[in-house]
């Protein structure tokens, strides 16, 4: 039998997740209605910045110590993790609708940010002038997504579609308190999660290649997922879009110019021949998802959870998309 300490580790950290992610998404929701701006805006600015922090600080610390390609995985990896994994796991438990008000905008943005990425990174390195482009597309976004939203809320248009949420906003000062003690607890959460998920694995006997392909793989999500669970649990389908939204906008323009700032950086041919192209396939696919304001159940979180599948097996295996498209058209 495992060490009952991994035992407490694990499911301890799942049930602070599970408590830290609703404070998070309660404090972002109070902070948000304060501010004057909708629960989708907060789930972006709030939720998506906070969740992807992690990424942000791992990322900047791998290229001060000399490892961009530690760091560039690390965004992408997330990014593709965001849109299949972070989408999925909530609709299993809890469905939730896609779509509404003000979500075309951050779409839009993820996509630019993406095209932008991975059509930037096929020519030329990451450097430091590519890095302040970065950073003042990602402050100008922020700037003018908020003050869109306060103009959505003023003219009406602030509330999202389908189903009635079930929210109870917290007053101004206790949000406050909510969101950095939601961020910090989901951190901690993973970290305990991380550590006892591994040592578990190991006492059964589990290759470390797969312990890392899926338990810290995982780990680095599991903010997302947490924050995720609250939101769709609360019925705030726009606040698990906006996290998700945000969290991908973040990672590639925050967390990837802050990387650039140390280049210049040289991006690793594995990116361009495989794991480029499922970011951009996976962000086409759930921009689908949202311009039909599909209703994410358990069939189609099933469905996403599968196709990471297939991304993990295609880097165990060492997939070539370009080498597999040619062969198709002969």
């Amino acid at each position: 039998m495992p060490d009952p300490i991994l035992l407490i580790s694990l499911f301890g950290g799942l049930l602070l997740m599970a408590v830290a992610g609703d404070l998070l998404v309660r404090g972002a929701l109070g902070l948000g209605r304060a501010m004057g701006v909708s629960p989708l805006v907060a789930g972006i600015f709030i939720v998506g910045f906070g969740t992807s922090a992690p990424e942000m600080f791992i990322s900047a610390n791998a290229a001060l110590n000399g490892n961009p390609g530690l760091a560039i995985g690390n965004i992408v990896g997330s990014n593709i993790a965001n849109l299949l994994m972070v989408a999925a796991i909530p609709a299993l438990f809890f469905p939730y609708r896609t779509g509404g008000t003000g979500q075309g905008r951050a779409l839009f943005m993820l996509l630019l940010a993406t095209g932008i990425w991975i059509g930037m990174t096929a020519i030329m390195p990451l450097d430091p002038l590519m890095g302040i482009c970065f950073l003042f597309v990602l402050v100008g976004y922020t700037g003018l997504s908020i003050f869109a939203a306060r103009h959505d809320e003023l003219a009406g248009r602030g509330v999202a579609d389908g189903e009635p949420a079930v929210t109870i906003n917290p007053p101004v000062w206790r949000a406050i308190f909510y969101v950095p003690l939601g961020i910090a607890g989901l951190l901690y959460a993973s970290g305990m999660i991380i550590t006892g998920g591994e040592g578990v694995a190991r006492h059964l006997g589990v290759p470390d290649e797969w312990i890392g392909l899926t338990i810290l793989a995982l780990g680095t999500s599991l903010p997302e997922i947490g924050a995720g669970l609250a939101a769709a649990f609360r019925q705030r389908g726009d606040v698990v879009a906006g996290n998700i939204l945000g969290s991908n906008v973040f990672n590639l323009l925050g967390a990837g110019g802050i990387v650039a700032l140390f280049g210049p950086f040289e991006v690793a041919p594995m990116f361009l021949r495989y794991d480029h192209w499922v970011m951009g396939i996976t962000a086409l696919l759930f921009a689908v998802l949202i311009l039909l304001r599909v209703r994410m159940g358990r069939l189609l979180g099933v469905l996403l959870l599968l196709i990471y599948a297939a991304y993990i097996y295609g880097l165990v295996t060492g997939t070539n998309l370009l080498a597999l498209a040619q062969m198709v058209t002969g």
